[in-house]
């Protein structure tokens, strides 16, 4: 029962991170700033919510396959990085291997944050600026737009 539970929480805070992803990505026209919306709605809210962001990414129950609520924000963010590749915004490529690089980047860099927060980090806007320039090959995306 408390697995059933946990799984519930899951699953209605994946659905929160979606839909603030969504809203960012759409409130920008160009695809590259879209991108980087939808992953700044998504760090904000790992900062307000650490022990949830925790909960998502490491506990046991999370490692289960098969709960297609989980597979949605892989999605979305595949769609936005191919959006970025279709506009000529990021170079071609396999956008879900990017896609995945840039969420193994974004994940890990956020539960650093949380679990080691005495470490001298950069602002996480700039860390994620680099993976986008870096990871997907978008150039300046905080002035694209």
């Amino acid at each position: 029962m408390a697995a059933a539970g946990m799984l519930l929480v899951m699953q209605r805070c994946h659905e929160e991170l979606v839909r603030l992803g969504d809203k960012a990505d759409a409130a920008e026209s160009d695809p590259g700033a879209g991108l980087r919306a939808r992953i700044l709605a998504q760090a904000r809210w790992a900062e307000n919510h650490p022990g949830l962001y925790k909960v998502l990414h490491e506990n046991t129950v999370h490692r289960r396959l098969g709960k297609p609520f989980k597979e949605v924000m892989v999605q979305r963010t595949i769609e936005s990085v191919q959006r970025c590749m279709d506009a000529g915004v990021a170079p071609a490529d396999d956008a879900t291997t990017v896609a995945i690089d840039l969420r193994t980047a974004v994940n890990g860099m956020l539960s650093q944050r949380i679990n080691e927060p005495d470490l001298p980090w950069p602002p996480a806007v700039e860390q994620l600026d680099r993976f986008l320039t870096k990871l997907v090959g978008i150039d300046h995306p905080a002035t694209r737009g």
